[in-house]
């Protein structure tokens, strides 16, 4: 019997921002930038109709179309990765949503070539931009998130594991954290950040700061395959807020490599995710609130779960001895 599970109303509070890669038809009629340059997406043509259909915005903020050369477009396309505002709480994930559905209906497709990426940010996580609270919650993610492997990359059903944009966290990760988290210079920390490169969670931007001074880190989970399916993104949303809810709740840390249980939960994809479901309090008794989820990321639970679960049993058929 499925326990009724409350949401995670501190969850709703946290920053987040996602990048769709796409593949979009030069006839879309959608602007696109440079790199880092993007325009803004006002609208757009239906694929179907051939009818102009105006984008979303949520408080007059509007995505960004951009160009990114690790794009592969199809014929008579042309690449474009979407680029959303800082979101958060329900109206973030409905604005979502419904820009998801926006560009599915403008044409827009995905490859093996893209990427989706979810970034957080950190102060809203933590609720502080002091340097060694940064530091400690940086290494707890990178420890679970190793853990997690398997049931990340399971969710998406690609080869995303391959990549070299998403790559595993290496294992001289665990080093550099325990670096990073033993030095008292912030300059130093952000040293150690960089050095872990871009795999599937970047922790190079953790201790980014403007021009002021002022702390503008994040986190960026770039584990994710190129996806438009609602049911894929709302998992892949709830599972990187409930990590990043977990890492900051969790007091005993172990190491960076798994334990034996670890080990045993997490060998194939489908009993993976099931770990996964069980640590961020999805499933079970253990946790009356479902770390990450509220809003539709929980009216949508069962969804996507079933949608996550076929995407692992298809990962395990493809990748059955993946070394995750």
């Amino acid at each position: 019997m499925q326990v009724r599970k409350s949401p995670d109303h501190q969850a709703s509070r946290l920053q987040w921002g996602i990048e769709l890669e796409t593949s979009i038809p030069a006839s879309s009629g959608v602007p696109v930038g440079g790199y880092h340059q993007g325009a803004s997406v006002h609208c757009g043509v239906d694929a179907a109709t051939a009818m102009p259909i105006t984008a979303p915005a949520l408080e007059n903020n509007r995505w960004k179309a951009e160009r990114d050369g690790s794009i592969r477009p199809e014929p008579n396309h042309v690449a474009c990765e979407f680029v959303s505002p800082i979101l958060h709480g329900e109206a973030g994930v409905a604005h979502l949503l419904a820009f998801v559905d926006w560009a599915n209906s403008i044409g827009a497709t995905v490859n093996d070539s893209c990427g989706c990426h979810i970034t957080v940010g950190i102060e809203s996580v933590i609720g502080t931009d002091d340097p060694k609270a940064v530091s400690e919650f940086i290494r707890k993610l990178a420890h679970i998130s190793r853990w997690h492997a398997r049931s990340l990359y399971g969710q998406t059903g690609t080869s995303r594991h391959l990549n070299h944009y998403s790559h595993p966290l290496f294992e001289d990760t665990g080093k550099r954290m325990r670096r990073l988290v033993t030095s008292e210079e912030e300059r130093v920390k952000a040293e150690c950040a960089d050095q872990c490169g871009r795999g599937m969670v970047n922790f190079r931007k953790a201790f980014r700061r403007d021009g002021y001074g002022k702390f503008q880190g994040v986190v960026e989970f770039r584990v994710f395959a190129g996806t438009l399916n609602a049911k894929k993104i709302l998992h892949h949303l709830g599972t990187v807020l409930g990590l990043c809810r977990r890492a900051h709740e969790v007091q005993c840390l172990g190491g960076f490599t798994k334990n034996k249980v670890q080990i045993a939960r997490t060998a194939n994809a489908v009993s993976a995710l099931a770990y996964l479901h069980d640590y961020l309090g999805w499933t079970g008794s253990k946790r009356p609130v479902a770390l990450g989820l509220f809003g539709a990321l929980l009216t949508e639970l069962p969804a996507m779960r079933a949608e996550a679960q076929r995407l692992c049993q298809r990962f395990d058929e493809r990748f059955p001895d993946a070394p995750l």
